[in-house]
């Protein structure tokens, strides 16, 4: 065969071929990648985020994906109010550093139904590139006599060019959360839930020898908050669907949350803190272990997957390892006179 891969799997050309996006495991604290429509839904004044995810490292080269957001809602004169938010994200795979940039803006209108629920609907757009380094892989002509040797010529062109293009993607979610926060001081009920659907337009992916349009990405997800009454214990289970194409990801599980301080909810002077620990599954995957330090204002989430397929022989079960941090101004934002938005 004229062009050979020498370890095509770990060159990562194979899986992002067929136009798959990336995922995080916490996917409750990538809410942009999720659906457009959680843009500034949020109690405080500003967000801002930082994701990192490094996996298959047994494999050799890993492959790694860096995110980063910030968002906020902005009030208007009328019940209707705004969220405002960027996402930009960078992904690695394998020896050939097949990757993929993007730099999107997102925009939100949150509506509130009455005290306690609302409807979002959000629209997200921007800039993407694909490319890889071809030069790092090992080709068939560099071998001789069952040895490589990287001084010897490929005799290839280049498979893969780097090419630009635009993306879009849209949203709505509906957001539930019970009035017995301002009677009692605490949070006792919340729910969220929605859809959304990634690369509305269909954007054209140039490989060597033609191109394909990418499949869209429908996304589906579901999160709760319960407070254990007369008890600092909290349960929060969620779930998440994601289909794109022939691909499909069913994502589930739960955290145990422990309330370490109390906050002030009708000044916002204090900020309630606390640590949670659980595990989901991703169906026909891995089991990942989750653990979230929160202290209001600051946010660290530490994960894990654990992968249990029939690929664990190669990877030796070893997935993922991923971490966010998070800042949300919070804390006294009542005494700027910037109101959380409910």
């Amino acid at each position: 065969m004229k062009r050979l891969i020498i370890s095509i799997f770990a060159s990562g050309l194979i899986i992002p071929v067929a136009a798959q996006d990336i995922h995080f495991s916490q996917f409750n604290e990538t809410p942009m990648h999720v659906n457009p429509s959680y843009t500034g839904v949020f109690n405080g004044v500003y967000r801002a985020m930082v994701n990192y995810r490094s996996q298959w490292a047994s494999m050799g080269y890993p492959y790694t994906t860096m995110a980063a957001s910030f968002d906020l809602p902005i009030p208007t004169a009328s019940p209707v109010s705004i969220g405002a938010g960027a996402f930009i994200y960078q992904d690695k795979a394998g020896d050939s550093k097949f990757g993929t940039f993007q730099a999107q803006l997102a925009a939100s209108a949150i509506v509130p139904l009455d005290r306690n629920s609302k409807i979002c609907a959000g629209l997200q757009g921007g800039f993407a590139q694909r490319s890889a380094t071809i030069s790092s892989l090992q080709w068939e002509s560099q071998f001789q006599n069952g040895t490589y040797d990287p001084t010897l010529p490929s005799n290839e062109g280049n498979m893969l060019t780097s090419f630009p293009y635009v993306d879009f993607a849209s949203g709505v979610s509906y957001h539930y959360q019970s009035a017995a926060e301002n009677l009692q001081g605490k949070d006792i009920w919340k729910l969220s839930t929605g859809f959304a659907y990634f690369h509305l337009n269909r954007p054209t992916m140039k490989y060597y020898g033609g191109s394909s349009k990418m499949y869209g990405r429908m996304v589906g997800n579901v999160n709760a908050h319960y407070d254990f009454p007369g008890t600092k214990w909290s349960i929060q289970p969620s779930a998440l669907f994601m289909q794109q194409g022939p691909a499909k990801e069913i994502t589930f599980g739960s955290m145990m949350r422990y309330r370490m301080k109390n906050g002030t909810k009708v000044t916002s002077l204090l900020m309630e803190s606390g640590v949670a620990l659980g595990v989901h599954y991703r169906v026909g995957d891995a089991v990942i272990p989750q653990l979230y330090y929160d202290l209001g204002d600051w946010f660290l989430g530490l994960s894990y997957d654990v992968n249990v397929s029939s690929y664990a022989e190669a990877s030796k079960a070893k997935g993922g390892f991923e971490v966010t941090l998070r800042y949300a101004n919070m804390n006294s934002a009542l005494f700027k006179n910037r109101r959380p938005i409910r």
